[in-house]
């Protein structure tokens, strides 16, 4: 008994010798080349965590250094350091970031050429950079597993952890999968971290990653030096509202502000609107190229006094300082997205006012866009329809397959993912159907200069080209049958041999990978279970819209409001938000008929619900123009509602002049009003 507890005595001892030496390291570093003099205390319990090989979690408010606690360790972990990130914007910034600071950090995205891409893998694997950006999508595709090789990955750190709960405001299906990369690429360990977690989104993360509650850090995603503040208005007076406060910053030349708008056509109307008024502000939303969305966050960051309207699509890859004003033109689509969207302001510590222009109606707009991907039992008969009858392992095109059936490519990429947590379906990595490669030597020079492990592989791949219009296509079938070769030992070839310099490699048509763990035999309780889900999701998007109203109109402190939301205790007052500058002046306005707009309403006839006559003569038009596009009431209600679907885009059924007459209605009622009147529209 002795002996052993000797032994273990001996292993804490070293275990705590190897943190301390690497807390030695860490504290050179942190000065030397990250130029901090310190560390916050919640950083320092998180980075303690971490070199100790330990899992960990971290909500910091946004501002607060999330990002240190996995840029520091991966200077002195042994290994790799992967990051997950979700935005492109995200990863290049940050990395931007470090590099400016002498740091190699490096990004795999859409963005980077291929002579780019190679060079990564090359720094990678001579150990040239011990960090890496990667989208999640990244991870879940033959391509990289390649790539990888041998190479270890120490630790995990999944940034915006939230995307993998489906109780998150911005779940994203991929994130649901990160878990499993654990032990498929034999990692050490992971931290995860994210701004915006309630009770319920802390759990979900704890539980897949095996987070003991001791390593969970948690601080109030409220900042002191942010006002909050909700200005209820007409829509008629929100623009010179917005603009008069634009003046009097810009006369005060009191710093940059950031404007969000729910939708892409408001940011291109609204910034018209503000360049007829004498001011130059910056735009920003998906529907940009990658080049031009570059440039206007360039353009933001290099400005002292600049004015930016974005969609959501703006602002998690945003690190300026001197952020102002941050003011919401339309309100967010939840309390968490409210405490990221404003987290941009004030990351230097000064003050920074927080203004939502609060237009009564514009929670049906928010909440109605959750719609757009609630799919149609016709859709979901059709998916499966698709799905049976494949063999053990298939492959889809998950694009073609949606326009096909009328399910956008991220809502049939979540029902996918909601058979696997069935029980009907495994997950496998994505594979792409066309392979093209460039030599950039002879064939002979290619076989030589290769790594031998990989020779036979190459050989194969050089002997089974065929000349395309770009560059040579190589067929992995023939050449796997030919050469009697597995796929991945080709795979690996063609890659190592592309990071090594010898060829370009260029991989299209993008197949998501399948497996059957059990049949379906039964096609309607499937059918009734997916759509039970769906509407579920749609039905907790609603819930977070209207607390995210019920937060802005409500007579409590802001500050305490959004504390308690996220399972914080806070009883003081902050005496600066809109609730508590009104209750100190007695002042309260309220949202009544003289300042809101009027919410159009559904009809009564015959005792029931209807969706009215104009609304129901455009219906009927419009079925009689589109009798294939309108099988089913939720179709009728998308319609209605002015949401796009794959099919309305095939058939450009926008261009209707019914499209969207019912968009100031809430979806669940037009919806009912559909179904109450199908057959007699």
């Amino acid at each position: 008994m002795s002996n052993v507890n000797t032994g273990e005595q001996q292993h804490r001892r070293g275990d705590e010798g190897e943190t301390c030496l690497r807390w030695q390291i860490a504290h050179e570093l942190l000065e030397s080349q990250f130029g901090y003099p310190q560390l916050l205390p919640a950083q320092r319990k998180v980075i303690d965590a971490v070199l100790r090989g330990q899992n960990a979690l971290a909500v910091l408010p946004t501002g607060h250094g999330k990002s240190l606690c996995f840029q520091l360790p991966s200077q002195i972990l042994p290994g790799l350091t992967v990051v997950v990130s979700p935005l492109v914007s995200l990863m290049k910034d940050q990395c931007d970031s470090l590099m400016r600071k002498g740091i190699t950090a490096l990004r795999i995205d859409q963005s980077i050429s291929a002579a780019e891409f190679a060079a990564t893998w090359r720094k990678l694997h001579s150990r040239q950079a011990k960090l890496l950006y990667l989208a999640p999508e990244r991870f879940f595709n033959e391509r990289f597993a390649a790539q990888l090789g041998a190479l270890p990955i120490s630790l995990l750190a999944i940034d915006e952890a939230h995307c993998m709960s489906q109780w998150g405001h911005s779940f994203r299906p991929d994130y649901l999968r990160v878990p499993d990369l654990v032990e498929r690429y034999q990692i050490g360990q992971t931290l995860a971290l994210t701004a915006t977690a309630t009770t319920a989104v802390v759990r979900d993360i704890r539980k897949a990653f095996s987070i003991d509650a001791k390593q969970t850090v948690r601080l109030s995603p409220h900042r002191s030096n942010l006002r909050l503040g909700c200005t209820p208005i007409s829509s008629g007076e929100r623009d010179a509202a917005l603009i008069d406060r634009l003046r009097g910053a810009r006369s005060r030349r009191r710093g940059a502000t950031l404007i969000y708008v729910t939708r892409r056509s408001t940011a291109d109307q609204l910034g018209e609107t503000l360049r007829n008024a004498g001011l130059e502000p910056l735009v920003y939303h998906a529907g940009l190229s990658s080049a031009e969305r570059d440039d206007v966050q360039l353009a933001f960051g290099q400005s002292a006094n600049a004015i930016l309207i974005g969609t959501i699509a703006f602002g998690m890859g945003v690190d300026k300082a001197d952020i102002r004003r941050v003011i919401h033109y339309n309100p967010s689509q939840s309390i968490e997205a409210y405490s990221q969207e404003i987290g941009r302001g004030g990351r230097d510590g000064k003050p920074c006012q927080c203004e939502t222009l609060l237009v009564r109606g514009d929670e049906v707009a928010l909440g109605n866009l959750a719609a757009g991907d609630l799919p149609t039992a016709t859709s979901l008969k059709n998916l499966l329809d698709r799905l049976i009858g494949q063999p053990a392992r298939f492959y889809l095109s998950l694009g073609k397959l949606g326009w096909e059936i009328n399910l956008s490519t991220p809502a049939l990429a979540t029902i996918l993912i909601r058979l696997q947590t069935l029980g009907y379906l495994r997950c496998q990595p994505m594979r792409y159907d066309t392979y093209r490669i460039t030599p950039k030597f002879s064939s002979e020079v290619i076989i030589e200069k290769c790594d031998p492990a990989h020779r036979d592989a190459v050989r194969a791949v050089l002997a089974s080209l065929a000349k395309g219009r770009r560059g040579f296509r190589v067929n992995l079938i023939v050449a796997a049958d030919q050469y009697q070769l597995n796929r991945e030992c080709l795979i690996a070839a063609i890659e190592q041999t592309a990071i090594a310099g010898l060829w370009n490699v260029d991989a299209t048509d993008s197949m998501h990978g399948y497996e059957w763990v059990k049949p379906i035999k039964r096609r309607q309780p499937v059918i009734a279970a997916l759509q039970r889900h769906a509407f579920q999701q749609f039905e907790q998007s609603i819930t977070r819209v209207a607390d995210m109203i019920e937060f802005l109109r409500g007579s409590e402190c802001l500050a305490i409001g959004l504390a308690e939301h996220f399972g914080h205790r806070r009883k003081r007052p902050c005496g600066r938000c809109s609730v508590c500058l009104r209750s100190a002046s007695d002042v309260s306005p309220k949202l009544t008929d003289r300042n809101t707009d009027t919410i159009p309403t559904l009809s009564t006839e015959s005792g029931r619900d209807s969706i009215g006559r104009s609304a129901s003569m455009a219906m009927k038009n419009a079925i009689e123009r589109y009798p294939d596009v309108f099988a089913e009431p939720l179709d009728q209600a998308k319609f209605l509602c002015g949401l796009s679907t794959p099919h309305f885009r095939r058939f450009r059924v926008a261009r209707d002049p019914g499209y969207g007459v019912c968009i100031d209605v809430p979806f669940q009622r037009v919806h009912a009003a559909c179904e109450r009147s199908e057959g007699g529209l």
